[in-house]
């Protein structure tokens, strides 16, 4: 069997498009398809080492932008591959580039897309962004939205024929976060947490398009009437110093904390009563939501872009529209009241996302467009 060569590209070892691109890379068929994943080394948590024998690593400058060194390593590398998979805007730019530089030597490009993110800027760069994308279409083989809300966005803005884009959600293996519900006595006293505290948390980038206001406010307001509660954001980020100034001008130092990059993801869930997501604008289909649910842990999220895909409002979690601290804070309030209601809604996420969001699922719904493109 000849093996199919793939080229995973994204900008950054931070944040779900990463952890999307290594569950991809490291599940495939090993004897159907080889694979190549580039990517920058930016300290987060994907590392060269999660990918273990059989597939090629290779460094790539490209977290901060175009690099030509970068540029002509990636070239170099689509130039010996079948396929290019590009991963969000940056590494969407930076490899249809290098594979419109090979002229009709050019691999296929797919281009899954983590959070459509061009309509959400203001003018003028809003306009140069949608035209770069029209423009950069024509290198464009398939185009994967992670939900439908984005395949909408994208097809509002005349980026891509319908024809073109297909919907496939993330996945994920919800195992380590359901073994690790059976340590949560020893996670909390890891986190120096009681069994009274009700606990709080979000796992995200501290950089856009989440909304730190609104989810500091609203959980100031939960700290006002549960004032055993407490919030941990685990990640970090460009906005780190703005959300520690919030959290002191909100006098929440004693009530929140900020745990940076984390690898021990499952535990800090596991200690967890209740997970959150505040943000602006723009969102995929955010993997943390979904290991939240496989955490079996109620979800509370701003209704953006494909969250509503995963969580079921009233059923698995609460949505509240963008910037609504009230409704954030009394969906807050009520969990914490009432410990079966929570808990009710964490099983009914648990079970939702092992029937619809598998990874399994995901990886052989990609490995489908792989096929198409090569037989083509």
């Amino acid at each position: 069997m000849t093996q199919i060569r793939i080229l995973q590209l994204v900008a950054s070892s931070r944040g779900g498009g990463a952890v999307h691109v290594r569950a991809l890379a490291t599940q495939l068929d090993r004897l159907r398809y080889k694979v190549n994943v580039a990517m920058p080394e930016d300290g987060g948590s994907v590392t060269a080492q999660d990918f273990g024998e059989g597939i090629s690593f290779h460094k790539v400058g490209i977290a901060g932008g175009l690099s030509l060194p970068a540029m002509l390593a990636i070239r170099t590398l689509a130039r010996e591959t079948d396929i290019v998979h590009v991963h969000g805007a940056r590494a969407a730019l930076c490899g249809r580039l290098a594979a419109l530089s090979l002229g009709q030597r050019r691999p296929p490009v797919v281009y899954t897309i983590h959070g459509f993110a061009a309509p959400h800027y203001p003018s003028p760069r809003r306009q140069v962004l949608l035209l770069l994308e029209r423009w950069l279409a024509r290198v464009t083989d398939a185009w994967i939205a992670v939900s439908h809300a984005e395949r909408d966005a994208l097809l509002a803005e005349r980026i891509a024929a319908a024809s073109h884009v297909e919907v496939i959600h993330n996945g994920i293996d919800p195992t380590p976060f359901a073994l690790a519900k059976a340590h949560r006595q020893e996670a909390r006293r890891a986190l120096d947490l009681n069994e009274t505290t009700f606990v709080a948390t979000t796992v995200c980038r501290l950089y856009r398009p989440r909304d730190f206001a609104t989810l500091l406010r609203g959980f100031q307001r939960l700290h006002q009437a549960v004032p055993r509660s407490r919030l941990l954001i685990v990640g970090d980020g460009p906005l780190r110093d703005q959300v520690e100034a919030t959290v002191a001008s909100l006098a929440l130092q004693d009530s929140v904390r900020l745990l940076g990059l984390r690898r021990d993801v499952p535990d800090i869930l596991a200690a967890s009563d209740v997970f959150v997501l505040a943000s602006r604008g723009w969102e995929g289909l955010p993997l943390t939501v979904l290991e939240a649910m496989a955490a079996s842990l109620p979800v509370v999220a701003s209704d953006v872009g494909g969250t509503g895909e995963a969580v079921a409002h009233e059923e698995s979690g609460y949505l509240f529209a963008r910037g609504d601290v009230t409704a954030l804070a009394g969906y807050l309030i009520a969990l914490a009241r009432d410990a079966i209601l929570a808990h009710d809604m964490g099983q009914r996420g648990f079970w939702r996302v092992r029937e619809s969001f598998a990874v399994q699922r995901m990886v052989d719904s990609t490995a489908q467009v792989y096929r198409r493109l090569s037989e083509a």
